[in-house]
């Protein structure tokens, strides 16, 4: 019954946010500017995601590796393409349901396959931390105008927004080491106890990326997943001529804005990710509809992409699994 209603949340979570970001806009103009939109980029954009996807499916053969599995690319391709399909009908089950296909198709403890998932999602989350670094340092001046502009800031008030983005870091910053400092305090209450799980397989996680025997190939492969997620978002500037003028600097801006919205408890990003990106793109200049124009056409990419190859491996493994059976 949690689970039914923790899903119903799931989904009110992404209707609420396709509200927000549809509920005033002309569909039918909208309509006619993704019908417009030059398709040629978003074959560029797929082909990117499946790099992508490549990649991370090598990327775990590394990870793996060191434990005395070498299981087949080909499962684990498949494998990425199944939780990416399971994400957009259920939030968070793809990475247990990626768990479940290699373990049974590689004779492997579930318990060794989650782990080595979580060490994958550990570097995720260290790739994504440095991207957002990166963004903020080279958008700093934007995002300060921004702020400065949409309070019709003076001088003063310019100062008043980065002592305030100031105080905001340094406040997260002291309840992070707060939190490392009396974290176990507080294990008997079941939020910070999950709290704490997250936090100690997190720790688990890096721990384990230090056995990695090729850590080379997987820094590369680390860098191609995120570069590809990259191209993902700056190829389908050009679908639109609108966006089509933006640069490097706001495509990464993008990326991080989409990524942290994907994190967000809604079916495949549906919703949030329309939501939250044409925001950003007001920061250079792009109206609310054009940007939704954009966000539209960018996430129904990738959710085609996801569909269509995700459905081809789980027939694929499907047909494996059966062929196994008849043996």
């Amino acid at each position: 019954m949690k689970k039914v209603l923790r899903y119903l949340i799931f989904i009110l979570i992404g209707a609420g946010f396709i509200y927000l970001a549809f509920g005033k806009i002309d569909l039918a103009k909208l309509w006619g500017e993704v019908k417009n939109a030059d398709l040629r980029w978003v074959g560029l954009a797929i082909l990117a995601g499946m790099i992508s996807n490549y990649s991370r499916a090598s990327r775990w053969l590394i990870i793996v590796e060191p434990l005395g599995y070498k299981p087949k690319l080909s499962n684990s391709f498949h494998g990425v393409m199944i939780s990416y399909l399971v994400n957009f009908v259920i939030p968070r089950g793809g990475e247990l349901t990626r768990a479940a296909i290699l373990s049974k198709s590689e004779k492997m403890p579930i318990g060794t396959v989650i782990g080595s998932v979580v060490a994958e999602r550990v570097m995720d989350l260290i790739c994504m931390f440095l991207v957002i670094l990166i963004a903020l340092g080279l958008q700093y001046d934007i995002i300060t105008e921004f702020f400065t502009a949409s309070s019709n800031g003076t001088n003063g008030q310019e100062s008043g927004s980065k002592l305030w983005l100031f105080l905001a870091l340094a406040g997260f910053g002291l309840l992070g080491i707060l939190y490392l400092i009396y974290r176990k305090r507080f294990n008997h209450i079941s939020f910070f106890k999950r709290v704490n799980d997250l936090f100690d397989s997190f720790v688990e996680g890096i721990i384990g990326l230090r056995h990695i025997k090729k850590p080379v190939a997987f820094a590369i492969h680390s860098v191609i997943i995120w570069a590809m997620y990259y191209l993902m978002v700056f190829f389908c500037f050009y679908c639109i001529p609108q966006t089509s003028g933006l640069g490097a600097a706001a495509g990464l801006t993008v990326l991080v804005t989409s990524t942290l919205a994907v994190v967000l408890p809604s079916p495949g990003g549906i919703g949030t990710f329309h939501y939250f990106v044409p925001i950003a793109l007001t920061l250079y200049g792009i109206n609310p509809e054009d940007g939704l124009t954009y966000a539209t056409i960018a996430h129904a990419s990738q959710m085609l992409m996801f569909i269509v190859f995700g459905l081809i491996s789980l027939s694929a493994m499907l047909i494996l699994q059966r062929k196994a059976l008849t043996e």
